[in-house]
């Protein structure tokens, strides 16, 4: 199972998480890198990580579901379940 996106999918995937943990200043633009640790960039708390879940759920089209919330440590993490979703539930019916 691949469990990377490709170049332009991550680069969607950063531009959520930019938009929906509101990092997108510009004075102070903060760098993501797969490393990095989504809970502790500036100002997220639960609510914002609840509402970037289901941003990247409407934008990637998977169902990563509530148990991803503990699962998200890095972006890397949120990458896999992305990845994991793809797979899960490729060849269901629509």
């Amino acid at each position: 199972m691949n469990t990377r996106l490709d170049p332009g999918e991550r680069e969607q995937l950063y531009s959520l998480i930019h938009e929906k943990l509101d990092l997108g200043g510009a004075e102070r633009p903060v760098e993501i890198e797969d490393t990095t640790a989504v809970r502790e960039l500036p100002g997220v708390d639960s609510l914002k990580l609840f509402g970037l879940l289901g941003a990247i759920e409407l934008g990637f089209r998977v169902n990563l579901g509530f148990e991803a919330i503990p699962q998200v440590q890095t972006v890397r993490d949120v990458e896999r379940l992305i990845c994991e979703s793809r797979a899960r539930y490729a060849g269901r019916p629509s």
